[in-house]
């Protein structure tokens, strides 16, 4: 079973070593739905920690050996990959308990920033606008779909959050609009409502699982039809 508290701590630890590394903190830039949760108030939890390189960074600069040390302080890492796109780590605190999983991407888009102040440190971090475009796109993107994109994209749409149309285009070669509708589609086709708490469930509280499963599916699409009527 997921113990909440214990695995906010170790993300935040993580988090905050690697920004207090003087070569670290301006390469890397936090996102995702960690990064949603701990500085956009994101109503469910996370329990990944994924970053991209700065637009200006080489990445034959950043030290990838200070990203292992740093993970290895806190966690036995189970996962260690250099791969084409990415740098990934996956390490648990205790056996048999969630695990925690590091990425940094090594794609560069259009992204724009903005910085957090998190226990004294400042934190560089994509805005929403930029993590709205990427977690829209991750949907159609992923090798497999999962369900807490789907929960994001709901409650940006609610949040009327805009859409970076850059990176949509980067992405997809097509226009916010275009691509709305195209997800929209993609979702009627693939998601089945019976598993929409598959991946998700144990990042909601009760009363939050009781509606995702009855309600998530519906409202998402309905928010998306909205958001479609109003871009140009």
């Amino acid at each position: 079973m997921l113990n909440l508290q214990n695995h906010e701590l170790m993300m935040k630890r993580i988090l905050l070593d690697i920004f207090k590394h003087p070569q670290l903190q301006s390469k890397l830039v936090f996102k995702g739905g960690t990064c949603l949760y701990f500085f956009f108030d994101l109503p469910r939890f996370s329990t990944d920690l994924d970053f991209s390189y700065h637009q200006e960074a080489q990445q034959e600069s950043a030290d990838r050996e200070a990203i292992t040390i740093i993970v290895a302080n806190y966690l036995e890492i189970k996962a260690n990959e250099d791969k084409r796109f990415t740098w990934l780590w996956v390490g648990s605190h205790q056996e048999g308990k969630q695990k925690v999983k590091v990425e940094v991407s090594k794609r560069k888009y259009s992204d724009s920033y903005t910085e957090h102040e998190f226990y004294g440190l400042t934190i560089r971090t994509l805005d929403l606008a930029s993590m709205f475009a990427h977690k829209l796109c991750a949907i159609t993107d992923r090798k497999e779909m999962v369900n807490r994109d789907l929960f994001d994209s709901w409650w940006l749409l609610k949040q009327t959050t805009p859409i970076k149309p850059e990176i949509i285009h980067e992405r997809t070669n097509l226009s916010v609009k275009e691509y709305l509708v195209e997800v929209k589609t993609y979702i009627e086709k693939n998601v089945n409502q019976n598993h929409i708490l598959q991946g998700l469930g144990e990042l909601l509280t009760q009363p939050q699982k009781d509606w995702a499963r009855d309600h998530l599916l519906e409202e998402l699409l309905r928010e998306l039809e909205l958001r479609i009527g109003v871009e140009v």
